[in-house]
This record gives C-alpha cells, sequence and structure tokens, in this order.
C-alpha cells in the first residue's frame, strides 16, 4: 500500500467528476471526500469529514457483503450499493475501494459513481420484460426486414413454436393461406400511412391447426425517429368466434333441420329484393307446405316426426342452387328464395321436382310415411315488388293449391290459371 500525501491528494481527487473518500480501516471514520462526493451525499464537507462511511449505508446487508468481500480479497471492484443522501432518500452507486496508507494509518480509497438514473433504467427495463413475458398476449417483434427477433411465452402457448424455432425467420411462418395478396397488401398499406394496423386473421400453429387472432401491428422509431422495429401483439379469439358463430347459429338457424329459420329468412328475402331491384332481375318466392305431416306426428310421434321435418328439408335444399336459400318457418312449412330466374318454366321446372321428391315414401327408422306437398309461387317483381308482400301472395298461392287438390305448386295469378298441372 502507498502512503498517500494530502496535498497531492487534494489537488489530484478534488476536481475529479467522481466521488471520492478515505475512510481508517480500524473505526472507519471518514478524514477526506472530495466536493463530488459530499454533492452526491449532499452535506457540506465539513459535516462529513469526520463522520463513520458504514451510516450513509441503506442496507446493512449490502455493507456486510462489501466488508466480507474486502477482508477476503482486500478491495472491492464496481459494486453495487445504495447509499443515503442527507435527506434520507437512497441513491445507487458503482463502488470500488482500495486499501492505502494516509499518515501513518491504513484506509481504505473509494470512489463512488452515481447510477441511480441506470438503475432506474434497468428496472424500468426488467419490468417491461417482466410484463411481456407474463402477458397472456402473444408478442413478436421483427426488425425493419421482417426478421423475428423476440417473442414472449404466449407466443409459444399459442402457436406452439418455441423461440429457437422462430427467431431468424419471418412471420409467414404462421401464415395459414386462408387470406389472399390483397388482404396482406391493403394491411401494410396501412401501416405505411399510419404506422399501425389491427384486425382478425388467421394463422397456422405449429401443430397444422389453424386459429383465428385479433392481431395488432405498430411500428416502433429509434431515437432518431427511424422505423427500428415492428411490434406485433396479438390474442387468441378462435374460442370466442366460435361461441359467437354458435350465437348467431342459434339465433338464425333451426335447431332440428339444420336450416336458416324465420329470422334469417327474413333477412335473406329483404337482401334479395334489394339485389333484384339494384340488378334489375326477378326471383321467385316459394311457400312449401307438408300434407300428411300431422298423420305421421299422430300415428308414429314426434320423434317420427321430427325425422320427417328432417329428410323433407333435406330433399328440397338437394334441388336448388348454393345461391338459392331454403329455410324452415314453423311446423311443417318451408320457404325457397329463387334467385336470379328467367320466366316462369324455369321455376315450374324446380317447383314440379320439389313436388315429385316429396311425395317419395320416407323411410324413418323402419316406418314409412306418405305425404305431399303443397307449394306456393310468387315472383319480384311481377307480382310485388316488397318482401311482405310477396310473402303473402306466395303463402296465398300455397292455399289455393291445397284448396284445388293438393301435391302440385301453382303461381299467384287470376284463379282460371293458377295451377300448372304436373307433366
Amino acid at each position: 500500500m502507498n502512503d498517500l500525501d494530502t496535498a497531492s491528494l487534494d489537488a489530484v481527487l478534488e476536481q475529479s467528476p467522481i466521488g471520492v473518500s478515505i475512510s481508517r480501516r480500524n473505526d472507519g471514520v471518514i478524514v477526506f471526500a472530495n466536493t463530488t462526493f459530499t454533492k452526491l451525499i449532499g452535506v457540506a464537507k465539513a459535516e462529513f469529514v469526520g463522520k463513520k462511511a458504514r451510516d450513509w449505508y441503506v442496507d446493512d446487508e449490502q455493507r456486510t457483503a462489501v466488508v466480507k468481500h474486502l477482508k477476503r480479497h482486500g478491495s472491492v471492484d464496481h459494486a453495487e450499493v445504495q447509499f443515503r443522501r442527507a435527506d434520507g432518500t437512497p441513491f445507487w452507486t458503482l463502488l470500488t475501494i482500495r486499501p492505502a496508507i494516509f499518515h501513518g494509518h491504513e484506509v481504505n480509497l473509494a470512489w463512488i459513481y452515481d447510477i441511480t438514473d441506470r438503475k432506474a433504467a434497468e428496472e424500468r427495463l426488467q419490468l417491461a420484460a417482466k410484463v411481456v413475458e407474463t402477458a397472456n398476449e402473444g408478442i413478436m417483434i421483427t426488425n425493419t426486414h421482417g426478421v423475428i427477433e423476440a417473442i414472449n411465452g404466449a407466443f409459444t402457448r399459442i402457436t406452439g413454436y418455441n423461440a429457437d424455432e422462430v427467431i431468424g425467420n419471418k412471420p409467414s411462418i404462421l401464415k395459414s393461406n386462408r387470406h389472399d395478396p390483397d388482404f396482406y397488401d391493403a394491411m401494410w398499406k396501412a401501416i405505411a400511412t399510419t404506422g399501425q394496423w389491427q384486425g382478425e386473421i388467421w394463422n397456422r400453429r405449429k401443430s397444422g391447426e389453424v386459429f383465428v387472432e385479433w392481431l395488432s401491428i405498430a411500428t416502433v422509431r429509434d431515437g432518431q425517429g427511424k422505423v427500428s422495429h415492428m411490434l406485433g401483439i396479438f390474442a387468441d379469439i378462435t374460442s370466442r368466434k366460435e361461441d359467437e358463430e354458435q350465437v348467431w347459429r342459434q339465433a338464425n338457424y333451426d335447431a332440428l333441420t339444420g336450416l336458416p329459420n324465420r329470422a334469417l329468412f327474413l333477412d335473406r328475402l329483404t337482401q334479395a329484393v334489394k339485389a333484384a331491384k339494384r340488378d334489375r332481375v326477378r326471383f321467385a318466392l316459394l311457400f312449401v307446405d307438408l300434407d300428411g305431416f300431422k298423420a305421421v306426428n299422430d300415428t308414429w310421434g314426434h320423434a317420427t316426426g321430427d325425422l320427417l321435418l328432417q329428410e323433407a328439408g333435406a330433399r328440397l335444399a338437394a334441388t336448388i342452387r348454393a345461391s338459392d336459400t331454403v329455410a324452415r318457418l314453423s311446423g311443417d312449412e318451408f320457404t325457397i328464395i329463387l334467385q336470379h330466374v328467367n320466366d316462369r318454366d324455369d321455376i315450374a321446372v324446380i317447383a314440379a321436382k320439389m313436388v315429385a321428391r316429396l311425395a317419395e315414401p320416407f323411410d324413418l327408422d323402419g316406418q314409412v310415411a306418405n305425404v305431399r306437398a303443397s307449394i306456393g309461387i310468387a315472383m319480384f317483381p311481377d307480382d310485388a315488388d316488397d318482401a311482405a308482400t310477396l310473402i303473402k301472395l306466395a303463402d296465398q298461392a300455397m292455399y289455393s293449391v291445397k284448396r284445388t287438390g293438393k301435391n302440385n305448386y301453382g303461381f299467384h295469378t287470376p284463379p282460371e290459371r293458377l295451377i300448372y298441372p304436373l307433366q
């Protein structure tokens, strides 16, 4: 250890930007401190010198650890220690201690550097990292080239991919191929324009299972305002979408036949009227009633009657195009919307096929049932140009068929032209 001269010490250390103090090793009393050190503590030099160094530690465990390390190794290098200012406020320092001889006494020569701001920044970063890692949402960070640089635990839980499998790859590793190029073009255009995008997107897990997520993408800029990274945060909403779909189906589809119910039928009829007016085209509305259904119910029970309704709905659906609609209104009443028809001859062919198919025997779990159908037809815009009137006229045409013998179809026309005999 070198013997330090007081005058040279003042000259060398007084103007140091790093806090410096000297304390006796036998009793810990401070015998020197430069201005930087006393300013960090917040006291005048005259009040600081003569006090014990241990009085300025915040944590006794930290002080004990420093003392043990000093005794064992003879010095301390860059220990992170909290000291207390005069007003009681703690602050973090980087502490270095070297042994020396000062005026014939063994002393500890200490340097401290205030790292409070750095520690606060580190704590903020640690907190942010904990938030990211414990978040329920999947998080993905890419560079400006779209290469994944970091993910969190939720990303792995949702997608099945761990960090080693995705870091260095691009997000397209999740692509489900359910979206066309226009979807992605619109997404990136929005990001380029506003710096962000959010919406539903279908992706694929490592297992191959397709899932839907709510994704938010935002640009991250550096201190110069340049885009440095892209941040993607997403939540798996597959279950929620399935629940919404189930609720929607329950509200819009008949539980027995799986066909659209009255609510969805009315909505589609309204849309058909609007589209037909816009495109100046025809469509037809058919009302179907099963003749003999009550007898099946009364003879073999409601379970058999339900089977009959299911089979009848399936036969009707098999006679129409994908663009058309078959709905079950209630009981044994069905409706059909035939889109873009040319004339009554086209409709007559379809209606005749429906009557014939429904007249075929039904095998209902060993019980053979025979029913017939009465079908009434109204045309847009020939008979009416609004949904309510079309429904009324098709219903009237159906009852006219019933009155004239059933097992047939008929248009809303004057009585003498109502029934089209089957060929």
